[in-house]
């Protein structure tokens, strides 16, 4: 198998045309939210000035899962309803989801499994956030939404090489990040790294993005990486889409660490107790997801 170098797959990430930036509306949208001193009024102006976004965003405020009694006709009211983050959330995954909606199956990889699996992470990602550590809970669902998104990077632009990685898992000669090693020399968890980057998203997300396979291993950010670790477990645990992978990835002892270090009582024995969680959770936001595939509209 041919090896590729890694600042090879770094330049085709960077240069790809289409590939390297969000929509201005949804970058400025990010920085809008992310500041405290934003008024809905003035994201409100921002969103308007994209009229697929207004549409959008107005048909999941006034979806059944927020439920308001009334129609929602203004992006500011919508705002309010929502909440900043929610808003944020939506507007990046449709964007993420425009990106690469023309993506094609190869053998054992289903695109339309892969983002079950990406919108199950970042709504078990949320979950987790939600209840064990606050602070985060407005990068957590992206960060989960992102986790693979290396994967589809390398199946869009080194598919000959994507093929050979899925080949080597389906056939059981390696893991899927061994497989990555010997193909690419680099793994997704990198790549998407260097997507996120280039989208200029929190640097906190761009790490968790890297390391979500290994988070002791990174410098900063730990504990939010290590949820979305144990997300991704849940969505393999719960069959919820597909990685790719054919083996359950395990939690390491070291994501458990990182958790006890810094006070979170999240246990190992807590899995089985957020399974029944996790599902309710996803079937609160079908609703939601459904937009992201384009049955809401």
């Amino acid at each position: 198998m041919s090896k590729v170098n890694p600042q090879r797959v770094k330049v085709i990430t960077e240069k790809i045309i289409g590939l390297p930036t969000l929509p201005t509306v949804i970058s400025k949208m990010i920085e809008l939210v992310d500041n405290p001193k934003t008024s809905a009024t003035s994201l409100a102006k921002l969103i308007t000035t994209d009229q697929a976004l207004t549409a959008r965003i107005l048909k999941i405020a006034n979806s059944a899962y927020y439920g308001y009694s009334r129609e929602i006709s203004t992006v500011d009211m919508a705002i309010v309803v929502m909440g900043f983050n929610a808003v944020k959330e939506m507007g990046l995954s449709l964007s993420v989801f425009d990106v690469f909606k023309d993506l094609s199956n190869v053998k054992h990889f289903d695109v339309t499994e892969y983002w079950q699996h990406s919108i199950g992470c970042g709504v078990a990602a949320k979950m987790l956030a939600q209840h064990y550590y606050q602070a985060i809970a407005g990068e957590a669902f992206v960060s989960g939404l992102l986790h693979d998104i290396g994967k589809i990077i390398v199946n869009q632009y080194l598919h000959e090489e994507f093929v050979q990685i899925i080949d080597a898992v389906s056939e059981q000669k390696s893991t899927f990040d061994e497989a990555e090693q010997d193909i690419l020399g680099v793994t997704h968890g990198q790549i998407g790294s260097w997507l996120v980057d280039k989208w200029r998203l929190p640097r906190l997300i761009s790490h968790a993005i890297k390391y979500h396979h290994t988070p002791w291993e990174a410098k900063n950010s730990q504990v939010i990486i290590a949820l979305i670790n144990i997300a991704d477990h849940l969505c393999h645990v719960c069959n919820v889409g597909s990685s790719g992978r054919i083996k359950l990835p395990q939690i390491d002892e070291n994501t458990w660490n990182i958790l006890e270090i810094n006070g979170i009582s999240l246990l190992p024995d807590s899995i089985d107790e957020l399974i029944n969680e996790f599902f309710i959770e996803l079937d609160k936001t079908e609703t939601i997801t459904s937009f992201l595939y384009g049955e809401g509209e």
